[in-house]
């Protein structure tokens, strides 16, 4: 015979109730903001919430500083797991390539050949390749129906051109850059 038991992670109430209880046994004052900040961050097992308690007694021993908010994400930058940030698409990346080279969103999805739309449209087709997991028809799919073998050509052409156009390599960070804290 064997009893089987469903075991969850707390909830956000009881992971600020077991920070509260453990900070007072500690003789640690943490504001409120501090401990729903751990708690809303540390969802997975108690003993990570403890250990991010354990370090802030430490630390408010050893410095005799009192714990706030940003006290906190500098102490417990390594226990703290990264916020996440909106996930990349090729929808996001056209809009920043457009908005970059100037030029009208619909159209880097068009048909259009002429030289001042083709290359930021290539642009696109490479960062899209490099920042997503999107696969070439996918891509293509998304630039108005364009074959993989295009997206292929872009994402080599732009690939090649940057190892020698120092301003395209220059362009292509920035554009990244802005992609990425969008």
């Amino acid at each position: 015979w064997g009893l089987i038991a469903d075991i969850q992670p707390p909830d956000l109430e009881t992971r600020i109730a077991i920070l509260k209880k453990k900070a007072v046994i500690e003789n640690l004052d943490l504001p409120d903001e501090v401990i729903i900040f751990i708690a809303e961050r540390i969802k997975t097992n108690i003993r990570k919430l403890e250990g991010c308690l354990i370090r802030l007694v430490a630390h408010s021993s050893l410095f005799k500083e009192r714990i706030d908010i940003n006290s906190i994400k500098d102490i417990l930058r390594d226990l703290l797991p990264e916020e996440k940030s909106k996930p990349i698409t090729i929808e996001l990346i056209q809009r920043v390539v457009s908005k970059y080279y100037k030029i009208k969103e619909g159209v880097i999805k068009g048909k259009k050949r002429v030289r001042f739309i083709a290359f930021p449209r290539q642009i696109a087709m490479y960062i899209c390749r490099e920042l997503t997991d999107i696969s070439f028809p996918g891509i293509g799919s998304k630039f108005g129906g364009k074959d993989h073998t295009t997206v292929m050509y872009a994402w080599k052409k732009i690939n090649e051109q940057k190892e020698k156009d120092e301003n395209l390599t220059n362009d292509l960070r920035e554009l990244i850059k802005i992609i990425k804290s969008s």
